[in-house]
C-alpha cells in the first residue's frame, strides 16, 4: 500500500490504523476542522452527499470509514488535490462509495441540479482575499483564500444543489458567524444546529459549527461548546473522533 505514496507525499495513518490519508509535503494539508466538520454531519442511510473543496478527500473518505455506505461525491478545483483524494479512496477502499471530481463547483451546477443532494458539506477557504497575511504557495492560497470560492458563491451552490429540506454543513470562523448565518437566510438556508468551537475552556471560540436547512422553518438549536484542547492535551471528546473502530 505504501508503494502508492509519491516522493513529494506523505502518510498520515489515523483512527486506530483504520484511515489511512495522503498528502503533498508541501502545499494545502488539510487541519483538524476538517475532522471536527466530517465528525458533526448527521447522515441517514439514503442520503446523497457532496462535498464541495474536498481537498484530499478526508471528508467523505472518514465518514465512509466510520461505517457509511452512502453515495459521495467530492468536487475540487485543484488537481494535485484531485489526484491524491483518488489515491485515498484506494487506499482506503471507498471507490464504491465516493467519487471526486476535478471541476470548479460552478461548471457542475447545471447538470447537478438533475440529482439535488440530501446533504452539501464543506470546509471552505474562509480568508477575505484583502485581509490576513498573504500565502504564497499557490496550493494554500487557494485553499485557505476567498480567489475562488467566497462565501456567496459556496452558499449560492449549495442551496442550488440540495433538494427541499437537504442540509448543509459548514465549518467557518466564530467571527464570521453573523455573515455566514445571514447569506445562508438569503438563499432560503435556515439555521438549525449551531456549536462553537474554543480552542481550550478559558479562550473564546474561534470556529463555529452549523447545519443550514433549504426551506426549513424557524428554530435552532445551540449545542453545547466543543473544546479542542484540556490543557496542552487534546480533549476526550475530540479524541474520541479520531478513535472509531475500537
Amino acid at each position: 500500500m505504501r508503494d502508492i505514496v509519491g516522493k513529494d507525499e506523505t502518510l498520515d495513518i489515523l483512527c486506530n490504523e483504520e484511515l489511512w490519508i495522503i498528502q503533498k509535503r508541501k502545499g494545502y494539508r488539510f487541519s483538524i476542522d476538517a475532522i471536527l466538520l466530517a465528525a458533526f454531519v448527521l447522515l441517514k442511510k439514503h442520503e446523497r452527499l457532496l462535498d464541495i473543496g474536498s481537498g484530499c478527500g478526508i471528508i467523505p473518505i472518514y465518514i465512509v470509514k466510520k461505517g457509511f455506505r452512502n453515495e459521495m461525491i467530492g468536487v475540487e478545483l485543484q488537481t494535485d488535490l484531485h489526484e491524491t483524494a483518488q489515491k485515498n479512496s484506494v487506499i482506503n477502499h471507498c471507490e464504491d462509495h465516493v467519487r471526486f471530481i476535478n471541476a470548479d463547483i460552478n461548471t457542475l451546477l447545471r447538470d447537478m441540479r438533475r440529482t439535488p443532494f440530501h446533504v452539501v458539506v464543506s470546509n471552505p477557504p474562509y480568508t477575505k482575499l484583502r485581509s490576513g497575511r498573504t500565502c504564497p504557495e499557490r496550493s494554500r492560497l487557494l485553499a485557505r483564500y476567498e480567489e475562488t470560492l467566497d462565501l456567496e458563491t459556496l452558499v449560492g451552490a449549495a442551496s442550488s444543489l440540495l433538494m427541499k429540506k437537504g442540509r448543509f454543513y459548514v465549518i467557518y470562523p466564530a467571527r464570521r458567524a453573523g455573515e455566514l448565518i445571514h447569506t445562508a437566510a438569503s438563499r432560503k438556508l435556515a439555521l438549525k444546529r449551531l456549536r462553537a468551537v474554543h480552542p481550550r475552556k478559558d479562550e473564546s471560540a474561534n470556529l463555529v459549527l452549523a447545519e443550514f436547512m433549504k426551506d426549513g422553518g424557524v428554530g435552532a438549536v445551540i449545542e453545547k461548546p466543543l473544546y479542542v484542547y484540556d490543557g496542552d492535551a487534546i480533549s476526550a471528546e475530540v479524541k474520541e473522533y479520531y478513535s472509531f473502530g475500537d
